[in-house]
C-alpha cells in the first residue's frame, strides 16, 4: 500500500465512522497505511460505485451503505482520501467497468 500513497498523503473521516479517540485526520503514507490495516473488514465490503456523479467506492455491509471513501490522485499516486457517512440523498449508480452482481435474488 506504501507504493500506492503519495509521502504526505491526507486521510479524512468522519468521527462516526471510527473508533472512540480515533484521528479524524492522519497525515502521512507510513500512517495511514498502519490505519488502514485495521480496517480490513471495511475494505471487504468496498465496491467502487458513482457516488452523486463522483467515483468513489461504496462501504456496504450486507448491502447496506455505510460510507463513501473518495480517492484523489497527483501523478500516479494517492493524495487524499476522504471518508464520510452514507446520507439518504446520495444517488448511486455502477461504473461502467463495474462487473454486474454475481447473484440475483429470486422472490418466490
Amino acid at each position: 500500500m506504501l507504493q500506492l500513497l503519495a509521502p504526505d498523503c491526507v486521510r479524512d473521516a468522519e468521527a462516526a465512522l471510527l473508533p472512540p479517540g480515533a484521528r479524524t485526520t492522519v497525515v502521512g503514507a507510513l500512517d495511514i497505511a498502519t490505519e488502514t490495516a485495521h480496517h480490513r473488514d471495511r475494505i471487504q465490503a468496498a465496491c467502487r460505485i458513482v457516488v452523486n456523479g463522483e467515483p468513489m467506492y461504496l462501504i456496504a455491509p450486507g448491502g447496506h451503505p455505510l460510507a463513501t471513501i473518495g480517492i484523489s490522485t497527483a501523478e500516479g499516486k494517492v493524495t487524499r482520501i476522504l471518508l464520510r457517512s452514507a446520507r439518504a440523498d446520495d444517488h448511486f449508480a455502477r461504473t461502467a467497468s463495474s462487473p454486474a452482481p454475481a447473484y440475483r435474488r429470486r422472490d418466490p
